[in-house]
């Protein structure tokens, strides 16, 4: 929801905390989950909605570059450059979102994705518009490569099909959009637990919200 056209997507929270309340459900926050308070509380089941962290693949040359994960970025704990790569592994929101504000915000942009077009995975009549303002706000949008490498002020991709270089100069930062990697240590350390665990959402594989929502459903009528 902190990205151009997403605001509407905190909704969601908000409504899902509305039903929480109508239903009576007691929540606590700023409380760490360990092993141990789990086994302390002892509860019947528990459900793991720990989710993900972004992946950083380990690319040659980023000791040597300016490199920021797309949340850096999101999250404002970190600014890029005046001229920004962003390799984009999903092809989603994400990838697309940060072009936006990126260019909005006076950066030249340029998005390679690892697909066939840009925001690949979302619904076209989302996508298609997107694409429209992508033009208007001169993004630069590369098809079809992976990332390879990075050094100082160039990046390096590879053709997904042709297997030829593809580079991209005079860069000043690159953003990573390599999708996400489940937080699943809480799992492994209650192995063996006697109660019902339950892991849902990101922690059990990232996705979308529309499957964590789902997977929740499923745990609280199945406990």
């Amino acid at each position: 929801q902190l990205l151009p056209g997403r605001a509407d997507f905190g909704g969601l929270v908000t409504n899902l905390t509305k039903e929480m309340e109508r239903s009576g459900v007691l929540v606590v926050t700023k409380r760490v989950v360990s092993a141990d308070f789990v086994r302390a509380e002892n509860p019947d089941a528990i459900v793991l909605a720990t989710g993900a962290r972004p992946r950083i693949p380990q690319i040659s040359g980023m000791e040597d570059a300016h490199v920021l994960d797309a949340w850096e970025i999101i999250e404002g704990s970190a600014h890029a450059g005046q001229s920004v790569v962003i390799a984009d592994w999903r092809c989603d929101w994400i990838g697309l979102g940060l072009a936006e504000q990126l260019a909005r915000g006076g950066c030249r942009v340029r998005l390679c994705v690892n697909g066939m077009m840009a925001g690949q995975t979302i619904q076209q009549y989302v996508r298609d518009p997107w694409l429209g303002t992508m033009h208007e706000l001169g993004v630069e949008i590369i098809p079809m490569v992976r990332l390879y490498g990075v050094d100082s002020d160039t990046v390096y991709f590879e053709h997904t099909t042709g297997g030829g270089p593809v580079l991209c100069e005079d860069v000043n930062t690159l953003v990573l959009s390599m999708g996400h990697e489940s937080v699943a240590e809480l799992e492994a350390e209650l192995a063996g637990y006697s109660g019902e665990v339950i892991p849902i959402g990101d922690c059990l594989c990232p996705r979308t919200a529309e499957e964590a929502v789902l997977e929740g459903l499923e745990a609280g009528t199945a406990v």
